[in-house]
């Protein structure tokens, strides 16, 4: 995506590989099913890209060689 300086705002879509795209819709069915087993209606690919992000972005880090982690505490 590169960097985001000297920008107000994100572009309001982004591109996703084909595997990108596979693996998140794998992961929505995955937990569609955990929903609609709880009672729970099931969720839009889109809407679980909106809440994987809420929750993760806040603990994107970087290592001490380059690689961006997820460092939970």
């Amino acid at each position: 995506m590169g960097v985001n300086m000297g920008q107000t705002k994100m572009p309001a879509t982004i591109r996703l590989t084909n595997a990108e795209q596979e693996a998140i819709r794998q992961k929505c069915i995955e937990i569609n099913k955990l929903l609609v087993k709880r009672g729970m209606p099931p969720m839009r690919d889109s809407e679980l890209v909106h809440k994987i992000l809420d929750k993760s972005v806040p603990y994107v880090q970087i290592s001490t060689t380059g690689d961006v982690v997820i460092e939970v505490e």
